[in-house]
């Protein structure tokens, strides 16, 4: 009996400690991912999305919000109500970046703060972005980003009054890993099933691989 009991100890602090590290380690990821994501954009706002820039931002902007809800629904980004603040569209992005990276970069020291309202923060702000990106901004890579990063709100903790908790087992930390699990599947299925349907011999002759070496 008292070995039996040490062995469903043992096995419930494993899984508790094992599903915690899985997904410390996966929002660790997305904390890096985030930052790369907007370091990369925020170096390159001036020439693509500048007044003088190849797609100006300036020019898909609608007209200022007026309201919360005419906010979020014809077209959900921050940069609407930059002129609130005296900022104008490049100068926005400028500072959205600049806040994702700040944010980002604190998710990936501290683990406190790698929760589900910093990350929620993080999405808005590159929904934001990719809401006036156009063609630099349309690629599978930027919704998978933003996919992956509304999971993560599913599985970040909620960490309340900003003190780390001990690891702990929610019920829908298995739900969310599911999920993630789905879709990296679906990521892989659709990408073959592309390369499949567009005729490519190269790809039926299964020589693929051999043109990317």
């Amino acid at each position: 009996m008292g070995f039996q009991r040490i062995h469903q100890t043992t096995q419930l602090v494993s899984d508790i400690y094992g599903k915690h590290l899985t997904r410390d380690f996966f929002l660790w990821c997305m904390s890096a991912i985030y930052l790369v994501a907007f370091a990369s954009l925020f170096v390159q706002i001036p020439g693509l999305y500048g007044d003088n820039g190849v797609l100006p931002a300036k020019l898909v902007v609608e007209t200022d919000a007026t309201s919360l809800k005419d906010l979020f629904t014809s077209q959900p980004t921050l940069l609407r109500v930059t002129s609130a603040v005296g900022l104008d569209v490049q100068t926005g992005m400028d500072v959205l970046c600049l806040a994702g990276i700040i944010l980002s970069f604190v998710a990936m020291i501290s683990s406190v703060q790698r929760n589900c309202i910093v990350f929620g923060l993080l999405w808005v702000l590159y929904l934001s972005l990719y809401q006036v990106g156009q063609t630099f901004l349309s690629f599978q890579w930027d919704i998978l980003l933003l996919e992956t990063g509304f999971l993560t709100l599913i599985l970040a903790p909620l960490n309340k009054f900003g003190f780390a908790s001990r690891p702990v087992n929610h019920q829908h930390d298995a739900i969310g890993l599911w999920l993630v699990k789905w879709l990296t599947f679906r990521l892989m299925y659709a990408s073959g099933v592309v390369k499949l349907t567009s005729g490519c011999p190269t790809w039926w002759g299964l020589t693929g691989r051999y043109s990317t070496l």
